[in-house]
C-alpha cells in the first residue's frame, strides 16, 4: 500500500494535562502591617488574620505562618486557617496586654509554602515575611482596693454617723480619674 492514500498512516488522539508545579514562594502584599487590639481582648479569640499571595494552584499553595520573634512569640499565637490561607492571630495568655506597660508590640511574620519542590529550590527560599504592629488599645478598667478584704469594729449601739473605718481605691487607666 506504499504511496496509496492512508498507507502506512494512522492517527490518534493524544490528550495533554498540564499540571501545577510549586514554583512560586508566598508573598504578602505589603512589608508592614498594623492591628489595633484592646488590652482586654480574650485569650484564644481571633485578633487579626493576615494573608500572604502565592501564584501557584491546589496544594502547591498551601502555606503555613509562623511568629519569628521570640518576644512576640510569648504572648501571640498564629495559626493558619487552610482554607483560607490565612494566618489568624490571637492572644496565647490571658492578661499579656496591658497598655500602661507597652503600647506597640511587633510580629515578625513569615508565610511559608507546606510543599516544597526540590526542583525549584534554585529560585530561593519558599517563604517571605512581613512585620504587623499590634497597637494596645486602652480600655477603661474598675477602680482597684488597696487590699483584698478590710476588717472593721463598730460597738453595738454607737451613734448613727460613727465613722467605722476607710477604705481606699485607686483608678489603674492612665488617666487616673477620681474614685468615689
Amino acid at each position: 500500500m506504499a504511496g496509496s492514500v492512508g498507507g502506512l498512516s494512522g492517527s490518534t488522539t493524544v490528550n495533554i494535562t498540564l499540571t501545577d508545579v510549586n514554583d512560586n514562594p508566598p508573598k504578602f502584599p505589603q512589608k508592614s502591617y498594623q492591628l489595633y487590639v484592646p488590652e482586654l481582648a480574650p485569650v484564644g479569640k481571633a485578633v487579626g488574620r493576615i494573608r500572604a499571595a502565592d501564584e501557584d494552584e491546589g496544594e502547591n499553595a498551601d502555606m503555613t505562618y509562623s511568629i519569628t520573634n521570640a518576644d512576640a512569640a510569648a504572648i501571640f499565637t498564629i495559626m493558619t486557617d487552610a482554607d483560607h490561607r490565612e494566618g489568624i492571630i490571637s492572644l496565647k495568655q490571658p492578661l499579656t496586654l496591658d497598655f500602661k506597660m507597652r503600647k506597640v508590640h511587633t510580629l515578625n511574620i513569615e508565610g511559608s509554602n507546606t510543599h516544597s519542590d526540590p526542583r525549584f529550590f534554585h529560585l530561593g527560599p519558599f517563604k517571605d515575611s512581613t512585620s504587623l504592629r499590634v497597637i494596645v488599645g486602652d480600655v477603661d478598667e474598675p477602680p482597684v482596693f488597696s487590699m483584698d478584704y478590710y476588717i472593721m469594729d463598730l460597738y453595738e449601739n454607737s451613734p448613727a454617723g460613727t465613722q467605722v473605718g476607710t477604705v481606699t481605691a485607686m483608678d489603674p487607666d492612665s488617666t487616673n480619674s477620681a474614685v468615689r
